[in-house]
Formats: C-alpha cells, sequence, structure tokens
C-alpha cells in the first residue's frame, strides 16, 4: 500500500511550529510503508503573511509538496472552494494508483498490517481537506479522514457548507479522532457514522520528550529565575484556550514567586490584542512566540507545571508532551485533556473557573502533588507511543484496503 497524506496545516521554515503534530504522524507513517506527504495550499497575494506561510520552505528537502487551489475569507462560497480543492487534489491521487506493496520491517511494529495493494488518501481536517473526499471515492481512492476538533466544532452553523462537510464524513471510509469526547459529539450528530468513527491519539516522540535529572542549566539557558517557581502554557493566543481564564488565575499569586510562561501564536483578532495588552501589563507573565518543535522540549522540562485552560480542546497535545517529560499538569475538562490526564500525572479541573485552576496550580507548586517524573511520564506512555498508535493506525488501513467494515480485521487492538 501507499499512504497519501493530506493536511493544509504542516510545518515549514517561517512557522516551524504549525501542525507539528501531523508531521510527526506522517514521519513515522515513512517507516512503515511508503507515503507522500501533499499540503493544500491557498493561492495568496505577494508581500503578505499568508504568502509568507504559502512560499517558505519545508523543515526538509522533498518532503512534502504543496497542491494549489482558489479559496475565499471565512468559509466563504464552499462549492466553489470545493471545485478548486477537488481540481487540485483528484488528478495528483489518481496518478498514484497501481502503487506496488513496500513492507518495512521495525521492532515492535506488526508488518502484516502493511501488506496490500494500492493507495490510500488520508485527510487531516474536515474543512477546507475533506471537500475533495467525495470526487475521490467516485474514482475509486480510498480515504480515511481524521478530524482534530476545531474543524469539526467549527462548521457546526446550518448552511450549505454544513451540508458539504455532512456530505463527506459519510463519503469517507473511517473518520478517526483524536479523542473519546470528539468521537461522542460528532456521533450525536450523525448517529449513523457510529460504526465508522475510531479514536486514533496523536503520536507523542517518547525519545525525545523524557525527563532531565537536573534543570539548573535549563533554567539558565531559558534565563528564568532559579528561586522561582514556573507555569508554564503552551497555547495559541485565542478565546477557545481560555487564556483570559488563565491571566485571571494568574493574578493571585505573587510575581516575586511564581513566574508563568506562554507560548503561542498571536492572530491579531480583537481578543488574542486585548489578551497581549493586559500580559505586556503584567510582571509575571512572559508572552513568547511560538517555539519550534525540536525546540519546546527544554520549556517543558524547565517549567515545575504545565497548564492547559482550554473552553474546547480536541486532543491537548502540550499536555501530553509535559507528562512525557515527567512534568504534572493542570488542565481544564475541555474535551481531550480527560483522556490524557489522571490522578498519577495532573489535576482536571473545570472550564471558565480561574480559583479552580488557581487551586490546582498551588496543589502542584505546594508539593502535595509528589508524583516521581518517570511514573507522570509511564502514565501515558501505553496509549501514544508510537508502535501503539500506529498499529491502529494501519490496522485501520488494512480494512478499508481491503473493503472490510473498519475494526472486522484481527489485527485490531483494543483501546
Amino acid at each position: 500500500m501507499k499512504i497519501i497524506v493530506i493536511s493544509h496545516l504542516y510545518p515549514n521554515k517561517a512557522y516551524p511550529a504549525r501542525g507539528t503534530f501531523i508531521r510527526e504522524l506522517f514521519l513515522n507513517i515513512t517507516g512503515k510503508a511508503p507515503a507522500d506527504m501533499l499540503v493544500p495550499t491557498v493561492r495568496a497575494l505577494p508581500f503578505t503573511r499568508k504568502w509568507d506561510y504559502t512560499h517558505a520552505p519545508f523543515l526538509a528537502d522533498r518532503e512534502a509538496e504543496r497542491v494549489h487551489y482558489l479559496s475565499f475569507p471565512h468559509k466563504q462560497f464552499p462549492k466553489i472552494i470545493q471545485r478548486n480543492i477537488t481540481a487540485a487534489l483528484v488528478p495528483r491521487l489518481k496518478r498514484e494508483s497501481g502503487v506496488e506493496s513496500r513492507i518495512t520491517q521495525n521492532s515492535g511494529f506488526d508488518p502484516n498490517i502493511t501488506r496490500g495493494s494500492g493507495i490510500l488518501a488520508h485527510f487531516h481536517w474536515l474543512y477546507p481537506d475533506a471537500l475533495a473526499i467525495p470526487a475521490l471515492e467516485a474514482a475509486g481512492v480510498p480515504t480515511v479522514l481524521t478530524i482534530h476538533g476545531s474543524d469539526w466544532y467549527k462548521t457546526r452553523q446550518p448552511g450549505s457548507l454544513r451540508f458539504l462537510l455532512d456530505e463527506c464524513l459519510r463519503s469517507t471510509r473511517a473518520v478517526l479522532t483524536v479523542g473519546k469526547t470528539l468521537r461522542e459529539d460528532i456521533i450525536r450528530e450523525l448517529p449513523e457514522l457510529a460504526s465508522k468513527v475510531h479514536v486514533i491519539y496523536n503520536v507523542l516522540d517518547f525519545t525525545r520528550f523524557r525527563p532531565v535529572d537536573d534543570r539548573t542549566n535549563l533554567l539558565h539557558d531559558l534565563q528564568w529565575a532559579p528561586g522561582k517557581q514556573h507555569v508554564l502554557c503552551v497555547a495559541n493566543i485565542r478565546y477557545e484556550k481560555g487564556i483570559d481564564v488563565l491571566l485571571e488565575a494568574a493574578k493571585t499569586f505573587d510575581k516575586d514567586h511564581v513566574q508563568f510562561h506562554l507560548i503561542g501564536n498571536v492572530p491579531g483578532d480583537r481578543y488574542s490584542n486585548r489578551m497581549v495588552g493586559e500580559i505586556r501589563r503584567r510582571l509575571n507573565i512572559t508572552l513568547y512566540p511560538p517555539v519550534p518543535h525540536s525546540d519546546i522540549t527544554t520549556y517543558y522540562q524547565a517549567c515545575d507545571v504545565t497548564v492547559l485552560p482550554s473552553r474546547r480542546e480536541g486532543f491537548g497535545l502540550s499536555v501530553a508532551e509535559a507528562i512525557a517529560c515527567g512534568k504534572p499538569v493542570v488542565a481544564t475538562k475541555s474535551g481531550g485533556p480527560e483522556d490524557i490526564v489522571n490522578d498519577d500525572n495532573g489535576i482536571l479541573v473545570e472550564i471558565e473557573s480561574p480559583g479552580q485552576l488557581a487551586e490546582g496550580i498551588r496543589q502542584v507548586l505546594s508539593g502535595s502533588f509528589a508524583h516521581k517524573p518517570q511514573n507522570i511520564r509511564q502514565s501515558i506512555r501505553h496509549k501514544f507511543d508510537s508502535r501503539s498508535v500506529l498499529n491502529r493506525l494501519f490496522t485501520i488501513y488494512h480494512d478499508v484496503l481491503n473493503r472490510r467494515n473498519v475494526g472486522e480485521s484481527s489485527l485490531d487492538l483494543p483501546m
């Protein structure tokens, strides 16, 4: 089999922190079977931020290929967008038909589930990428779709776009979600999809995200005061991420003893501009631009606790990465974190509750949450290590290519 991974969100040298989890998955897939990475790319005006993003080189030469199409802002004219993205993708994928199978041996990975011939398109993001699914299925190219959260929750308004996306969901062979709550929300609205919606978690690189015995040098390198306790939040400055809730919680801490660090993209809308203005007036919060995924480990290893105050979260990658580094977390019950956080690695609090968030942070910083870093790390390893995630993923690929109902294969693994 050959896998074509398709995602408009993918890191490049201008924006190395965008879509890192897609790249992590793609690179893992390439170790198991032939795979290409296609990046649907909007045609942009020169000398704009979008132009910079859509023309910057990828992190490695020839790692991915851009496929350009015409789009419109604010999800306007979705049928025209569908025609354009379909016209860009369908000819490219039809040329891939007839690819020979290649089996790559890897310790702990079952090579049987890569056997089979043909091409399979694995889409990420319901909008806009998945708009091409009905035409591909009609052309005989089997598809799988992963939904990450915002692409579902932000497209449920009544109208032609919702109608088109529901058609895409019904057309694809399997719908994968990065969390159980997201799966339940999809099935609640589209119960007829229940048999083909499955949870496949994001892959974590446990060789890179790991605890350290001594963080003295890390604090020095980051210029973090060694006499303070450090609270880290990795989240874009958006309303859904609950940054205002975090700022309210941070008000209750002594600036001389506790420092907050916030890493994330600033979209430049009214909400993010207001948050940035408030952060600049604070002495106990430092805002950083997005950090390349290759460097983010240092921040997790240097902090005392990682926080995610989201109002809604499909997965919660920063939570999982921090735990893999042996750090306790405080996260909201916003969907994804409930699959990750338990009594062995952190504290869950209600959304929209600065008081509970602050209390959870205090509990960790006070030392009452005294789990060892290695035990924190082991609490999630069985769920998110690449071997278990990829075995489940390739089982689904195998079932799709063999026209089985997904999950019928004897190779399918329990959750």
